[in-house]
């Protein structure tokens, strides 16, 4: 299962990212991928370590509530486990 993190700050780099989410997910952190550290376009893609899809709902829920640098997250999880995240227009 993925998801797909949004409004990464550009004031983070991609350890701090990565840091942050390898924190806040644990066990479930399968794979973290950060695209465009440091710019405005910051995103990233967790692979969760779990087969159930309510699992990335409610972790994505959970993420909601969580902010990074001060900046609150926008998360959304992938409908279809085979499917690549959509590249930020």
């Amino acid at each position: 299962m993925h998801l797909t993190v949004w409004n990464v700050p550009e004031t983070c780099s991609e350890q701090d990212v990565r840091s942050f989410f390898e924190r806040e997910l644990g066990h479930y952190a399968k794979g973290i991928t950060v695209y465009d550290a440091g710019t405005p376009n910051a995103h990233a893609d967790l692979e969760l370590d779990s087969e159930v899809p309510y699992v990335a709902d409610a972790v994505a829920r959970e993420l909601q509530l969580r902010r990074l640098a001060g900046v609150a997250l926008r998360v959304s999880a992938a409908p279809f486990d085979d499917e690549e995240p959509a590249p930020r227009s």
